[in-house]
């Protein structure tokens, strides 16, 4: 592993920001570090980057301790959420910054700003100013001045959280693919399922400061480990008694069962509905367009279960009577998870 924590603990007064903290990422790995607000993620990026210490525990870069090392020594990039830059600064002297630090030959500095600058495709706009540059632009050059001093290790804080929703998505996609091109190991800390999703290699779950789940975003989303990591994830409805659904396996002492979107089918009642044996009738509560999707939010047994259908379907209307079809759940049962398919179908006819 390039990137080691073992037993990391971290108190801030009496709030336990990092609780038994155990993980390692490979080389060249992308890694998205994701949980709710207060869950601890930042300060384990903070600890990595030797911005703050760790009350005990060790952390590993490329097989040493750094513990003791400063920030400064540590070979690390850091891209801040609110981008950090140098306004009286032109993007080209934002991004040569560290290599002046570092004393770097000027020769070299200017090889190595230009080539950065085409890379991150602001060329012609070196000379600029931040506040002359879109956000979409100012994180770029962010990016560029943490990669200015070739760092082993890149970390970035929530680095889209202060860009607008189209230019966010631009941007993760052309971060992955820098990423990839540049093969430096990266962490990045977000509170977005969707962006870690998207641009993760691999995802480690934090809640009160804990490690819950680790694993690529398919693993993550798909097997959840605890009940967490379950609920988490997508556009969770809970149902305290799943037995009114038919036919799941009975787990004693569970607690309640976790339903996703796409874990049903839901038919109109002139509608062919494969098991509507094990279907329930529900009523159609609200409708909402979603660009590429309709979301519903439907009434079932008692417990109200939001559900989608594709635009090529047919239209349903609010207060419409429906037929609700569960192909799976996700049953808790303390911070265990059991993921159980519909017995009415043949487990392998159904692949999420």
């Amino acid at each position: 592993m390039y990137v080691e924590l073992k037993n990391i603990n971290k108190t801030f007064s009496d709030f336990k920001a990092s609780d038994n903290v155990n993980f390692g990422i490979e080389k060249g790995k992308l890694i998205g570090l994701l949980g709710p607000s207060g869950s601890g993620k930042t300060t384990i990026l903070r600890m990595i980057a030797g911005l703050e210490n760790p009350d005990s525990g060790e952390i590993i870069i490329d097989g040493k301790i750094v513990n003791n090392i400063p920030a400064s020594k540590r070979g690390i990039g850091f891209v801040f959420q609110n981008y950090a830059l140098f306004r009286y600064m032109t993007v080209y002297d934002n991004i040569a910054f560290g290599l002046k630090v570092q004393k770097a030959d000027k020769k070299y500095i200017k090889e190595r700003v230009n080539e950065l600058i085409k890379l991150i495709g602001l060329e012609g706009l070196g000379k600029r100013y931040p506040s002359q540059l879109s956000g979409g632009q100012r994180q770029r050059v962010a990016f560029a001045r943490a990669l200015a001093p070739n760092p082993q290790l890149l970390l970035l804080d929530e680095p889209f959280a202060a860009i607008d929703a189209k230019v966010r998505q631009e941007l993760r996609s052309w971060l992955k693919e820098m990423i990839e091109k540049l093969g430096v190991t990266s962490i990045f800390v977000t509170h977005d399922q969707d962006e870690a999703i998207e641009v993760a290699d691999e995802i480690i779950i934090t809640n009160h400061g804990k490690i819950e789940q680790k694993g690529s975003p398919i693993e993550i989303y798909q097997k959840p480990q605890t009940a967490f990591t379950a609920s988490f994830f997508g556009q969770a409805s809970f149902v305290d008694d799943y037995s009114k659904f038919s036919t799941f396996k009975k787990i004693d002492g569970a607690d309640k069962a976790i339903i996703r979107p796409e874990f049903l089918d839901v038919t109109k009642k002139n509608e062919n509905q494969k098991y509507k044996s094990s279907a329930a009738e529900g009523v159609v509560e609200r409708v909402a367009f979603r660009g590429d999707n309709t979301e519903l939010t439907i009434a079932v047994n008692g417990t109200k279960l939001t559900a989608k259908r594709t635009l090529n379907e047919a239209e349903v209307a609010v207060g419409e009577k429906v037929d609700v079809f569960v192909y799976k759940i996700f049953v808790t049962k303390g911070n265990s998870v059991y993921i159980l398919d519909n017995e009415a179908i043949n487990e392998d006819s159904f692949i999420i």
